[in-house]
């Protein structure tokens, strides 16, 4: 089996945490875009989301780790 990775480039960005069922961690990414718009940023819409739990493991979904972050755009 062949595995292909991707190399991403360094970027500033923004950054949420979201703990909960990895179903519903966009609410991760509309609170940044919400963050973005208040602070005048401009981000880019593709977000890049590293998760940390296996939910095949089961396990409190509470306790699940998500980090989710929007690249920003410079101008």
């Amino acid at each position: 089996m062949r595995k292909l990775y991707k190399k991403l480039e360094t970027t500033k960005g923004i950054k949420a945490i979201y703990n909960g069922n990895y179903i519903t961690s966009d609410r991760a990414w509309y609170a940044l875009l919400r963050y973005a718009k208040t602070n005048g940023l401009n981000v880019a819409p593709n977000p890049i989301e590293i998760f940390y739990n296996n939910p095949d493991m089961g396990g409190n979904s509470l306790n699940w780790k998500t980090e989710v972050y929007l690249p920003l755009i410079d101008e």
